[in-house]
């Protein structure tokens, strides 16, 4: 374990994962964050999720990869995340930041192949379902149990309180069974959505066609001289 003196930056509408490169605006709070982390030479500082009801016990340590603007003019930053770290106590630092100690995680080496075999295999039938190939291959060629757990952090299924949960779940076991659960769910959630969907979509084409079949045979009447015929024997 490594102990750092970091600013911290807290987010309220996005939950940051190990491995994670995302552009945020930066207000009057984040701006001190982000000058007092390009003081040092590592230009890291640590980013955790705002909570209501309590303080943070996690946060992921980033590195400040660029600072400009967006195209409206407003500030922002370039955040490239990496290790996960646990919050200390607050200590004092340059600058308006906030600062605290990050103990950050140790990397964990123990065999979890079956369980990333199996949350691997949920992840790529969710990207084939949006033939998202590409994604596919960078997914495929992940080794590392942890960093495949953790790039959780893209997947838009997942609601800010479960990633919330994943920051705080240091253990990749257990990161790994609340993925496969919460995946197998979206899942069959998703098969039973397309399964109304398509049901709705062929009593809509069918109503399609006989409104279609009873237009032609109406105009075909007309043509005949037929249309005071009730077309009971059509």
């Amino acid at each position: 374990m490594t102990t750092k003196r970091l600013p911290v930056l807290f987010l309220d509408d996005i939950v940051l994962l190990p491995g994670m490169v995302v552009p945020i605006e930066l207000d009057e709070a984040a701006q001190a964050a982000v000058d007092a982390a390009r003081t040092s030479a590592d230009s890291e500082l640590l980013v955790a999720p705002r909570l209501e009801n309590r303080y943070a016990a996690y946060g992921v340590v980033a590195n400040v990869e660029r600072v400009g603007k967006f195209r409206g003019g407003s500030a922002a930053a370039v955040l490239r995340t990496s290790v996960r770290a646990r919050i200390g106590s607050g200590v004092t630092g340059p600058g308006a930041a906030l600062w605290v100690e990050a103990e950050t995680v140790p990397a964990d080496y123990k065999d979890h192949k079956e369980l990333a075999a199996e949350y691997k295999q949920l992840v790529v039938s969710v990207l084939q379902r949006r033939e998202a190939w590409q994604v596919i291959d960078s997914v495929s060629a992940i080794d590392d149990p942890s960093d495949l757990a953790d790039t959780a952090g893209w997947a838009s299924y997942l609601s800010n309180d479960r990633k919330r949960e994943l920051l705080e779940t240091p253990d990749v076991e257990a990161r790994l069974r609340l993925l496969i659960d919460w995946t197998k769910d979206f899942l069959a959630e998703s098969e039973v959505s397309d399964s109304i969907e398509k049901d709705v979509r062929e009593s809509v084409e069918k109503r399609n066609r006989e409104y279609l079949l009873r237009e032609q045979l109406k105009a075909i009447r007309k043509e005949l001289g037929e249309d005071g015929a009730d077309g009971k024997d059509d």
